[in-house]
C-alpha cells in the first residue's frame, strides 16, 4: 500500500508540480529580474498559443481549453492590473476556478466542436456581464468581494479574496480525486497549473504574474506531451507499458538477460462465460502482480491476454524463480465476478433477438491462472527477436503441458500444483 502511495505522489508531483517549484524559486525576489523580464507576458502568450495547437493536433479537447482558458485569464488579468480595478480583478479570480472546474464536464475522449461553442459562448457570456457590471454602479458589489467572509485573520494582505480562495481549493480537491481515479496525466497538469493561477493572481505585480500564468501554461503543455506518449507508450487498461515501449525496451538490451512471455489461460472461455468487463478484469488483476515481480523484471502487456517481462542482467535460471513466483501469486489470488454474466453490449444484442429472462446475478469466486515461458540469449551475439521466439516456444509449451506452469526454453519446470 505504500508503495502505492509513493507511486501515485510520483505521478502527480513528477515532472508537473517540479516544474512549478522550479518556477517559484526563479521568480523568488532574487531572479525575478531574469525570469520575470519585461514584456513577460509576450511569454506566456507564446506558450499558450504553441500548447494549443500541440493539443489540437494530439486530440487533447481539455486541455486545449484549459490552455485557452490561461491565455484569456493572463490577458484579463493584465489589463486588470493596467486599470487597477480591484474589482475586475476580484471577479476574475472568482470566475477562473469555476471555469476550470467546469472543464471537467468536458469528454475528453474526442473533439466535440459543439462543446468548444458553448464554452466558448460560456467565456463570452461571462465577459459581457463583468464589462455591463463594471459599467454601471454595481461595481462597487464586485470591489466589495475582496473584504473576507469569516475570520478576518485568515489570508490578511493576500491580493485572492477569500471566497476565490475558496473556490480555488474546492477545484483543486476536485481536480487531485480525478486524477487519484483516473490517474491521467491531463488532471495532474490542470491541478498544478490551477495552482500556477493562484500564485500569479497571488503575485506583487504584473510582471511576476506573467511569469506564473507562463509556468501554467508550460504545465498544461507538458500534460499534453505526457498524454501523447502514454497514449503511445502505455497501456491505457491495464497501465503497464505497452507493445512499443517493449520494442523499445528490448532493443537496448544487451550482455545477460532474460525473457518471459505470460499468457491468461483460457481468457477466451473466461470472456465468454462472464462477459467482456469481467475479462478486462482479470487483465488488470494479472498487470496488478505484475507490476510487484521481482528480481528487477519490467512488464509489458504485449498484445490481447499475453503479456511480458524483461530481466536486465538476470539469467534464465534466475528469472525462472521470479516467474513461478509470480505464477503462483496470480494462481493463489481469489478473483470474485459480480453483477450480469454478459456485457452491456451483448444484452443489448440478446434483447432484439429473443424475449427478455432472466440473467444471473450472484456472486462467483473463480481463479485465474496464467502459463509463462522464459528463455535467454543462447550467444552474446543472439539476435533478442530469437529469445522472444524461444520464449514464445516456451510459453506454448507450458499450455501443451497443462497450463498454470512455467518453463523455460530448453528444459521443463513443472508448476506447483494448481487449477488447469
Amino acid at each position: 500500500m505504500k508503495s502505492g502511495i509513493r507511486s501515485t505522489l510520483r505521478q502527480l508531483a513528477i515532472p508537473n508540480g517540479a516544474l512549478l517549484a522550479v518556477a517559484a524559486l526563479l521568480l523568488s525576489w532574487k531572479l525575478k529580474a531574469v525570469f520575470a523580464p519585461p514584456g513577460g507576458e509576450f511569454i506566456a502568450l507564446t506558450i499558450a498559443v504553441a500548447g494549443i495547437l500541440l493539443a489540437w493536433r494530439l486530440h487533447s479537447p481539455r486541455l486545449m481549453l484549459m490552455l485557452a482558458l490561461l491565455l484569456v485569464s493572463e490577458r484579463a488579468w493584465m489589463m486588470a492590473w493596467a486599470w487597477r480595478e480591484p474589482a475586475l480583478r476580484n471577479t476574475l479570480a472568482l470566475l477562473l476556478p469555476l471555469n476550470v472546474a467546469a472543464l471537467l464536464l468536458v469528454d475528453d475522449a474526442f473533439v466535440d466542436w459543439e462543446a468548444f461553442a458553448w464554452w466558448g459562448g460560456l467565456i463570452a457570456v461571462q465577459a459581457a456581464g463583468v464589462s455591463l457590471i463594471l459599467a454601471t454602479e454595481e461595481v462597487s458589489a464586485l470591489r466589495r468581494l475582496g473584504h473576507p467572509l469569516i475570520f478576518p485573520q485568515l489570508m490578511r494582505g493576500s491580493r485572492v479574496p477569500q471566497l476565490a480562495a475558496l473556490l480555488f481549493l474546492a477545484c483543486g480537491v476536485a481536480l487531485f480525486v480525478a486524477f487519484l481515479v483516473q490517474r491521467k496525466p491531463r488532471d495532474s497538469g490542470m491541478f498544478w497549473a490551477l495552482g500556477a493561477c493562484f500564485m500569479a493572481m497571488s503575485a506583487a505585480n504584473p510582471r511576476l504574474a506573467a511569469g506564473y500564468f507562463a509556468t501554467g501554461a508550460l504545465i498544461a503543455g507538458a500534460s499534453v506531451i505526457e498524454t501523447a506518449y502514454l497514449v503511445g507508450y502505455h497501456d491505457e487498461l491495464t497501465g503497464l507499458p505497452g507493445r512499443r515501449a517493449f520494442n523499445q525496451a528490448v532493443a537496448a538490451l544487451d550482455g545477460e538477460y532474460a525473457i518471459a512471455m505470460l499468457d491468461v489461460d483460457h481468457f477466451k472461455r473466461f470472456n465468454d462465460t462472464f462477459g467482456h468487463d469481467a475479462g478486462d478484469q482479470v487483465l488488470r488483476l494479472v498487470a496488478a502482480r505484475m507490476m510487484d515481480v521481482g528480481g528487477g523484471g519490467k512488464a509489458f502487456r504485449y498484445g490481447g491476454e499475453e503479456f511480458a517481462i524483461v530481466f536486465r542482467r538476470t539469467t534464465a535460471e534466475e528469472a525462472l524463480e521470479h516467474a513461478e513466483a509470480l505464477r503462483h501469486a496470480i494462481a493463489e489470488t481469489n478473483f470474485v465476478v459480480r453483477g450480469l454474466d454478459r456485457s452491456q453490449r451483448e444484452r443489448t444484442e440478446r434483447r432484439r433477438r429473443h424475449r427478455p429472462r432472466k440473467l444471473r446475478q450472484q456472486r462467483v469466486d473463480t481463479r485465474v491462472t496464467v502459463s509463462i515461458g522464459v528463455a535467454e540469449p543462447a550467444r552474446p551475439e543472439t539476435p533478442v527477436e530469437q529469445v522472444i521466439e524461444a520464449a514464445d516456444k516456451a510459453l506454448y509449451r507450458a499450455k501443451e503441458h497443462g497450463r498454470n506452469r512455467v518453463e523455460m526454453h530448453g528444459r521443463t519446470r513443472l508448476a506447483l500444483q494448481g487449477p488447469s
